[in-house]
């Protein structure tokens, strides 16, 4: 396996067409089309399904592309680490997460205090088993992840069978989110219950459909229903959330993003007589210092926590 295969991989994946990737990696179609062969021969399983469209990923080809993603990002850091460290001055902070908006004004936020010549930055994103493998193989100085909390300790112990620390930010109640195309969208109330949802189909972000994180559709009491729309990205999820009657269940805290700002086209309801919570949290490698710059952007992360308009984090 040669590095140019894996980023062979990556554009084919990104283009869904062997002619638009050949044409981006400046190379001719029979030949990328023999590299990728060669690759699935060496790995012993076809990673893409050939169709009058183009190609797709096989559910293999879907892992090998999460992986090749982080292996090019790794590259990308060795290829730019002279640069940076001939830079004197210069302080250097990755961080991961899951979509969180507030992240984004919090980068921004550390960015400014600095300036773009004292401080290097990068922002991931990526659902949350991407994240922690972003911090356990050092592209992310820190993650920050989400977990509903009756995954609280089976997620600690797969933390720390890989060397990592988790460090709780704030806690959330369970809320059902919809957008203007649900009737929900338009109500007073700040509360719903499952009655007042059972008729809408609920789109599930495709994450809560794998690994042990499955049940939680089923810890909510919405085993049952079998209206479902199943996404692969978080702007799909909204999406579909302003274009269908649809909902979706998530544990958002409303104070952060009361504190910088939500999707305009969202309305988010706790969902009543829920026990369970969610929570966001860092993660760091056990190994890795707590560096000044570390917690400078953390405490700027946690003042958007505070309280606002008399409500407490729980």
């Amino acid at each position: 396996m040669k590095l140019e295969q894996i980023e062979q991989v990556i554009v084919v994946a990104e283009t869904k067409s062997i002619r638009l990737a050949a044409e981006n990696l400046f190379v001719s179609q029979p030949n990328l089309s023999l590299s990728i062969k060669k690759l699935e021969e060496e790995i012993g399983a076809p990673l893409f399904v050939r169709n009058n469209k183009g190609v797709e990923l096989t559910p293999l080809g879907q892992s090998f592309v999460e992986y090749a993603k982080i292996i090019a990002q790794q590259l990308r850091q060795l290829r730019t680490l002279g640069s940076n460290m001939l830079t004197k001055g210069r302080q250097t902070l990755s961080i991961g997460n899951m979509h969180y908006r507030y992240v984004n004004h919090a980068a921004a936020q550390l960015l400014s205090d600095y300036g773009p010549h004292q401080l290097h930055l990068e922002v991931h994103e990526g659902v949350r088993n991407q994240v922690i493998s972003m911090v356990e193989n050092r592209t992310c100085d820190i993650g920050l992840i989400g977990m509903f909390s009756h995954y609280h300790k089976i997620t600690i112990k797969q933390l720390e069978t890989k060397g990592m620390q988790y460090f709780r930010l704030c806690s959330s109640p369970v809320a059902i989110i919809v957008g203007k195309g649900n009737p929900l969208f338009n109500s007073t109330a700040d509360e719903v219950e499952l009655a007042d949802v059972k008729d809408y189909p609920i789109i599930i972000y495709n994450e809560s459909e794998l690994g042990p994180y499955s049940s939680i559709i089923d810890a909510v009491g919405l085993s049952g229903h079998t209206r479902r729309i199943v996404v692969t990205e978080r702007s799909t999820l909204f999406d579909m959330l302003d274009k269908t009657p649809g909902f979706s269940v998530a544990a958002t805290d409303e104070i952060a993003y009361q504190n910088t700002d939500y999707y305009e086209k969202i309305r988010s309801f706790r969902l009543k007589n829920c026990v369970i919570t969610g929570e966001i949290g860092w993660i760091k490698r056990t190994d890795s210092p707590q560096t000044p710059l570390v917690l400078e952007f953390l405490q700027i992360l946690s003042s958007y926590y505070t309280v606002m308009n008399g409500i407490l984090p729980l």
